[in-house]
């Protein structure tokens, strides 16, 4: 059992865990701390210290949380290296995400040689290709750090025979072989924020000519929201998503208006048509800028408060994972373009560019969106917003002020986290 796995079987049986002067601290209901468990706490205690250390977290009961039906505001995590021992868990555990790569791994890599793009700290996709009878895995970590911890869980595993890690860029490394198969997970909650289209044309140099890729193809949908009051008459960050948000900003130096996602979000809240946002076909040669005009149709009377942006991703034809209908690792993405607000009536109209265009790090997209409301009275009115990758641009709009307000700041990104473990 690992660190993360413990720690949530202590949270589910209501343990709390916290550091206190540098020690272990615990604090349970009556009974249930048995001479085993303490026993065990006492074994794991350095691990668990670490652990903690690492994420700023306790780990607290459920019931101190706060309702977890509630919307949670999010960074976008993907495109960016923040990935610790906690997200590497819930990517693990994202049972409906792994069921659905292995309904394509086992459909297409039997006696193939595959090439994994971005193996990660567990080489997840690569052992769903082996325990698939590849013939041949070749794992691409460009981290020294997780192509270690990958390097350990495969050799304990006993597949060190079926899968080669190489350390190394993957647009830049070579394979002794072409592959028939390219698998990858480098799509994030907008399918290219990570740089799949730059980073998987580039792969096409590692597959045969009539090489397959999964996934197969990243969809984008958008429509027009109207969310909760309770969320945005106080938009923040909890904790956690506030920890990940200060370690996005020390990574890239600055704090910056990032992407932002929302976990517990209901489709209720959608109040229009959808249309696409962005379309990445890995079957070919993919087209790594964009701009494509849509149409939405407002389905009932409202208040408009911006857009949501959602992954529907295609492993293999006829299997997709469309994060709306259960709640995956992919969370969707909103733009506040109309925040606080705009009266709309059913049968108002949206037109809308949906853009996208790669920032200067010739790998991550930066995103716009502009066009017209128009009302049924004959009303328009026009409508620009940009969302960037990591421009230094900070509370540039009423929404990432309110986000960001001075005492939010203090209190949830610079101060160490206290929260749950939910997941």
């Amino acid at each position: 059992m690992t660190t993360v796995e413990f720690l949530t079987s202590l949270k589910s049986s209501g343990i709390k865990i916290w550091i206190e002067d540098s020690q272990l601290r615990y604090r349970a209901p009556k009974g249930v701390i048995t001479s085993d468990l303490k026993q065990e706490l006492m074994e794991r205690k350095t691990e668990i210290i670490t652990f903690l250390e690492q994420v700023k977290t306790d780990v607290i009961p459920q019931e101190e949380c706060e309702n977890p039906s509630q919307i949670e505001l999010w960074p976008s995590l993907a495109e960016f290296f923040v990935y610790d021992e906690f997200l590497y868990y819930v990517l693990t555990n994202d049972r409906r995400r792994n069921d659905s790569y292995k309904i394509a791994i086992n459909k297409l890599v039997k006696d193939k040689v595959v090439v994994d793009i971005g193996t990660g700290k567990y080489a997840i996709l690569a052992r769903f290709c082996a325990e698939a009878n590849a013939r041949k895995v070749y794992a691409i970590e460009i981290s020294e750090k997780f192509y270690n911890s990958a390097k350990a869980c495969i050799n304990k595993l006993g597949l060190s025979d079926k899968i080669t890690l190489i350390l190394g860029d993957a647009t830049k490394v070579n394979l002794p072989e072409l592959a028939d198969v390219c698998v990858s997970e480098i799509v994030g909650s907008i399918g290219g924020v990570e740089g799949a289209a730059v980073i998987l044309n580039n792969a096409r140099r590692l597959l045969k000519e009539d090489g397959v890729m999964i996934p197969a193809r990243s969809v984008n949908k958008i429509a027009a929201v109207s969310l909760p009051d309770e969320f945005l008459q106080n938009p923040r960050f909890t904790e956690i998503p506030a920890y990940y948000t200060r370690k996005i900003f020390e990574q890239v130096g600055y704090p910056f208006d990032l992407r932002l996602c929302l976990r517990h979000f209901s489709k209720s809240s959608i109040i229009s048509t959808s249309s696409i946002f962005e379309d990445l076909n890995f079957s070919g040669i993919v087209e790594p800028e964009y701009s494509h005009e849509g149409n939405l149709t407002i389905l009932k009377d409202g208040r408009l408060d911006g857009f949501v942006v959602w992954l529907n991703l295609h492993t293999m034809e006829g299997e997709v994972i469309d994060v709306l209908e259960h709640e995956y690792c992919w969370l969707p993405v909103y733009f506040p373009v109309f925040y606080p607000g705009i009266k709309v009536s059913e049968g108002d109209r949206i037109e809308v560019i949906c853009s996208g265009f790669i920032c200067d790090n010739k790998l991550n997209p930066d995103y716009k969106i502009e066009g017209s409301l128009i009302i049924k009275t004959g009303e328009k009115i026009n409508f620009e917003y940009y969302s960037y990758h990591y421009k230094r641009l900070f509370k540039q709009t009423q929404f990432y002020q309110s986000v960001f307000s001075q005492s939010d700041l203090y209190s949830h990104i610079n101060n160490p986290i206290a929260t749950a473990i939910t997941y």
